[in-house]
């Protein structure tokens, strides 16, 4: 199993978990992230970012950022959640 197909499983587990069953995730990007260093000049590898396509259903939140923020705490990694 690779690291995409194990994040899409936790991210599943843990908003079932947090916010109810009625969360489907229609579509999951990780895509690495980098940063430069300046002393070599060049770009290394630092993080990832989520990428995450929710269908809701009658689950009712109170902030829209309430799954990127919850994503982000959990994961420590950059979120952009969009609702479809």
């Amino acid at each position: 199993m690779d690291k995409v197909d194990r994040i899409k499983r936790l991210v599943e587990s843990s908003l079932d978990t947090s916010f109810g069953g009625d969360i489907q995730i229609v579509s999951l990007m990780v895509l690495p992230t980098q940063k430069f260093f300046e002393e070599t000049n060049t770009w290394i590898p630092d993080s990832y970012s989520l990428f995450v396509q929710i269908r809701k259903g009658s689950v009712v939140l109170n902030q829209p950022g309430e799954v990127e923020f919850f994503l982000e705490s959990l994961f420590g990694f950059e979120s952009c959640v969009d609702f479809v």
